[in-house]
């Protein structure tokens, strides 16, 4: 397996906020650092999650660089509302710096006017999994748990071409999608897949908040390269990337006729403690010369978030998912003198091996810090310590990770 890491140097970049003397028919609304514009029925708001990693692996039972500097997600642009009936999200992904790639984060439009509903198409993440739809600043941890981010790979994640009905309120989510490829230099768009997501809250109250949820989705026509039979590849970096260049697990590239994932979701949220964990199960369907090969894969984490200082993590609707630790006042510079603090620890288990595939299990425990000086900054902490095991070999590493990252 490959196991190196190099180590870039990037720049994060800066974002200017611009002051506009305008007529009386322009306000800016003042929500927080970053205002909204608004233009009569029009509200335009700027979009920004840009992240700066620095860390890596000093301990490994491989020889690998030991730390690595990287800028990723540096994603820019706006969301756009017109008469509270259609949303336009405009956002563009300058990718990892120096020499990554850059795509179309999203350019999708979406319609409001249906109580209760949203009809959207184009490039955007459909809704799957708690998870996935975590936007990547309000994730508790800096990466998403390996098999979370595995499974959305398949058929959902970001830029991905899509269609979506979806209804929300304040106790239930329901999406169903279909989907594509992915927009941009790996982009797969003669891939056809369906997707769903049913959530729900059986108890909500002041204090307490249950969550539970099923997602799903099944590929029935596999991204087919020309030339290559259709195929995917079920991989992820160790819950970091600070600009490695090989995949712990990787099951490399499978022929396919078929697969899908399946997995559900909870979390319980009491005052300041918030709890949650997925598991999922895997079935590929792998093209063989005379018939088809089953393949099973698996995993799960469970994590837990402490808000110490700020108001806890809230439920959004929209996205059946947790929002950021806040202020508990009106302010966005160093809430009540100290700004908002989060610890968390998670474990997570992925299984990429079945049959005659043998992409790795890996089992890795992490424990976090995030504090937000500003509403709009966030630096975090992050220790890792896992293990990947393969039919000949296991690797162990540690992991120290730090993020800078911007996010209005």
């Amino acid at each position: 397996m490959l196991r190196n890491a190099s180590t870039p140097f990037s720049l994060l970049p800066v974002c200017l906020v611009l002051s506009i003397s305008s007529p009386a028919f322009v306000t800016i609304a003042h929500a927080g650092t970053v205002p909204s514009i608004t233009l009569g029925d029009v509200v335009i708001k700027p979009y920004a999650t840009d992240q700066l990693d620095i860390g890596g692996l000093p301990q490994t039972s491989v020889p690998a660089s030991g730390v690595g500097v990287r800028a990723g997600r540096l994603r820019n642009g706006a969301r756009i509302t017109i008469h509270k009936q259609f949303e336009i999200g405009a956002i563009w992904d300058f990718g990892p710096v120096p020499h990554g790639p850059m795509r179309l984060f999203e350019g999708q439009l979406s319609y409001l006017g249906l109580k209760h509903f949203v009809f959207t198409a184009g490039i955007f993440k459909p809704s799957f999994g708690l998870e996935s739809m975590q936007a990547q600043g309000d994730t508790v941890f800096i990466e998403r748990a390996s098999i979370a981010t595995i499974t959305r790979n398949l058929a959902a994640g970001i830029a991905r071409q899509a269609v979506q009905i979806e209804a929300h309120g304040k106790r239930y989510h329901v999406a169903v999608a279909g989907t594509a490829g992915t927009a941009g230099p790996d982009h797969d768009g003669n891939q056809r897949a369906i997707v769903f997501r049913l959530v729900g809250l059986p108890i909500r109250t002041r204090d307490i908040l249950f969550h539970v949820g099923f997602s799903g989705e099944w590929v029935f026509k596999a991204a087919q390269s020309p030339g290559q039979p259709p195929a995917a590849n079920f991989s992820d970096f160790p819950e970091l990337n600070v600009g490695l260049t090989g995949k712990f697990l990787n099951t490399g590239r499978i022929p396919l006729r078929s697969a899908g994932a399946f997995g559900l979701e909870a979390a319980a949220a009491w005052k300041r403690l918030l709890v949650s964990g997925e598991a999922y199960e895997i079935e590929a369907n792998r093209r063989e010369n005379v018939g088809t090969q089953h393949l099973h894969f698996s995993g799960w984490y469970a994590q837990a978030s402490y808000t110490l200082m700020g108001k806890p993590r809230s439920w959004k609707s929209r996205t059946a998912a947790f929002a950021a630790p806040t202020c508990q006042k009106n302010q966005t510079t160093l809430c009540n003198g100290s700004g908002v603090l989060e610890a968390a620890f998670r474990f997570s288990d992925a299984n990429l091996r079945s049959a005659s595939v043998d992409g790795g299990h890996q089992q890795t425990w992490s424990a976090n810090l995030n504090w937000w000086p500003v509403d709009i900054l966030r630096v975090s902490l992050q220790y890792e310590n896992g293990t990947v095991r393969e039919e000949h070999a296991t690797e162990t590493f540690q992991a120290v990770l730090s993020m800078l990252q911007i996010k209005f």
